[in-house]
Order: C-alpha cells, then sequence, then structure tokens
C-alpha cells in the first residue's frame, strides 16, 4: 500500500499524536502511545473501513489550515466585507503543482522544481467564513554543534586547534500558509505556517520571513478584492495579555510577567494544570497583590467543560519584557495550537474579541 504509506508519513509529520489517537477512539478502534503501533492499527483499519482514511485525510486537511500557526488579525469595515467575503468563496484557482498532492507535501521532484513564491493552491469555506490556502517551497538551515571528542581524526587533522565546529545543513520543505475571512466577526487572519519538518517550529527569523512575506502577498491580493480596501497594521494583542490571565474558562499554560519592583518572571506548567493554581505562583501573585505587567501569556481550554466541543485549543500570546517597555509596543501575532475543527479558530478569536477592553 505505497499510497497509505505515503499518507501515513504525511500525518506522523503534521498531525499531533494525540489527534490521531482521538480519531481512532471515535471509531471505536484501538489506539497506541507510539507511531510505529499506529501505523499497523490504522493499515488494519481502513482494509475494513475505508471510511477512517478519509476521516484522517480531513483532520490533516483542517491541521494544514488551522493549527500550528502564527496568526495576524486585521479588522475589516463593513463597506468592503461582503466583497471580500464573495470574491474569497468565487476565487478562481489556477493549477499547480504545489497543491497535487494537498493536504500531503508534494513529492520531492515537484518541490525542487517550485520557485520559492507563494500562490493560491486551494479554496475552501466553514460556518464561519472562506478562505485560501498559500503554498511555497521554503529553504530552512539546522545548525548542529559538533565538540572535539566527537571529531573524526580527519575533522582533527583539518583543525587542531578546534574545540568546537557548527555543522550547517540546509534542506527545502513545503509549507501552508492561509488567507482567511472570518465573515461573522469581519476579520482577516493570516495563518502562517510555525512548522518546518515534522513537527519542529520555524525559528524567530524564519517566521518572521514568514509572517512578513504573507502579508506582503496579503496586501496585494486584497486590494484587488475590494475598491480602496488596504490590508493596515494588523491588531495588537499585547493590551489583551491581563484579559486572558483573568479568563477562568481556561489553564493558564505559561506567562511572562514584571512586578512593580522590576522583578521579572516566567512561569511555565504542563499540560492540564492551570497555572494560577499552583501554590508558588498563587502565593506569589498574592504577596504582590496580583499587581503584574504581563506581556506573555498562553492559555488552553477544554471545549467539552464549555460547549461540548471535543477539542483543546490553545492561544499563546508570545513576547518580552524588553519589547513591553518600548514605546508604543505591540505583539502582532499569536500562536494557535490543538485545532482540531475549523470551529476552534472561530472559538479563539471570539476569545480574543471578549479581551478587547
Amino acid at each position: 500500500m505505497p499510497a497509505l504509506e505515503d499518507f501515513l508519513a504525511g500525518l506522523e509529520g503534521r498531525l499531533n499524536i494525540h489527534t490521531v489517537q482521538q480519531i481512532l477512539r471515535v471509531n471505536n478502534l484501538l489506539s497506541a502511545r507510539s507511531w510505529a503501533e499506529l501505523h499497523m492499527i490504522i493499515k488494519g483499519a481502513v482494509a475494513k473501513k475505508p471510511l477512517i482514511l478519509d476521516r484522517l485525510k480531513e483532520a490533516l486537511q483542517m491541521q494544514q489550515i488551522c493549527d500550528l500557526k502564527a496568526v495576524s488579525y486585521y479588522r475589516v469595515g463593513p463597506e468592503h466585507a461582503d466583497n471580500i467575503f464573495l470574491k474569497l468563496l468565487d476565487y478562481k484557482i489556477l493549477p499547480n503543482p504545489m497543491g497535487a498532492a494537498f493536504p500531503l507535501a508534494v513529492a520531492e521532484d515537484a518541490l525542487t522544481k517550485d520557485d520559492g513564491e507563494l500562490k493560491v493552491i486551494k479554496s475552501f469555506s466553514d460556518d464561519s467564513g472562506a478562505g485560501l490556502i498559500l503554498s511555497r517551497k521554503r529553504r530552512f538551515t539546522l545548525s548542529n554543534d559538533i565538540l572535539r571528542d566527537n571529531f573524526s581524526q580527519e575533522m582533527r587533522d583539518q583543525f587542531p586547534q578546534a574545540e568546537k565546529l557548527i555543522e550547517v545543513k540546509a534542506y527545502d520543505r513545503q509549507t501552508f500558509d492561509v488567507i482567511y475571512f472570518n465573515r461573522q466577526r469581519s476579520y482577516i487572519e493570516l495563518r502562517a505556517d510555525m512548522t518546518r519538518d515534522t513537527g519542529m517550529p520555524q525559528t524567530s527569523g524564519q517566521l518572521k520571513k514568514s509572517i512578513d512575506d504573507l502579508k506582503f502577498f496579503s496586501r496585494r491580493l486584497l486590494a484587488t478584492f475590494s475598491k480602496d480596501f488596504v490590508l493596515g497594521t494588523p491588531f495588537n494583542l499585547l493590551p489583551l495579555a491581563k484579559g486572558v490571565y483573568a479568563d477562568m474558562s481556561g489553564a493558564i499554560k505559561r506567562i511572562g510577567f514584571a512586578t512593580e519592583t522590576e522583578s521579572v518572571k516566567r512561569e511555565t506548567m504542563k499540560a492540564g494544570v492551570d497555572l494560577r493554581s499552583e501554590l508558588f505562583h498563587k502565593t506569589g501573585a498574592k504577596a504582590i497583590d496580583h499587581k503584574m505587567s504581563i506581556f506573555e501569556v498562553a492559555m488552553q481550554w477544554h471545549r467539552m467543560d464549555i460547549d461540548k466541543v471535543d477539542s483543546k485549543p490553545e492561544l499563546h500570546i508570545p513576547g518580552s519584557y524588553r519589547d513591553y517597555v518600548q514605546i508604543g509596543a505591540r505583539t502582532d501575532y499569536a500562536f494557535v495550537k490543538g485545532m482540531r475543527t475549523y470551529d476552534d479558530s472561530n472559538f479563539v478569536l471570539n476569545k480574543i474579541i471578549s479581551y478587547i477592553p
């Protein structure tokens, strides 16, 4: 089953193992703790019930569109909303090799031939809006420190004085970015792909290029959708950090803050535990009368406890104290993950809007 093997490799490269386990459980199938065991279970299950493969493909497509993205939010005025929405729904997709295998990545030969420029490969819609999927080839580099103890004899001879060498490898990967218009709330979401290889996140520099390139492409494209429309500055998420921390409907997973005594702290918690309930944090927060200047925060919601949806979306507003104290400080994007339904994006956006002072 070479086609199934390719699909499973793509599944492992992009989907969280817990998402696959959940899909199997919904279909009354055994689950497993390792990908190797899951591969075996899925092969046997698909042979008996092909519908399972369709559900896995749907999950992978949803993930490529919604999950593991750096999202910037742009408000759209009522005079442009209908035009943008209709243009997205009716957008004509030109045939392109980079979209041939979606939701999987294309084969190596097709990737090699790509020019590295963003291009629209698919359109989609859900209950809240419509969007376009963009793709391209990205070249990434990976640095690896080699200590002298691990030098080969040839390396020792060539670099007799070196205590460490830095190995830099370059490789090409296909990325998936998204332009999405939430018609319900009249916000454009630019979702820049965060991953580069088997779940590995992009570095801050690589991610900045992803965000900037997507914004530049989107600005030109959307200007053709509605007369006089200009994609301006994204919504500043930094002032919302305090509202996220005060929201008791989810669990705080990470926080960065400064106190009135100039102490700067960062705290994180393992999955499933709300940092606010942790004794050390609770005691410290009480000691300073909860007077914290929050510059970074991450929250996870268990939607089953909120609206009976079986997903755990997470919003992370990143930041640093150095940037926070600058005049006109901004956070132009948030990280989202754990998105298992298209509506999770709408859920997160509604939460963001609820934090606006």
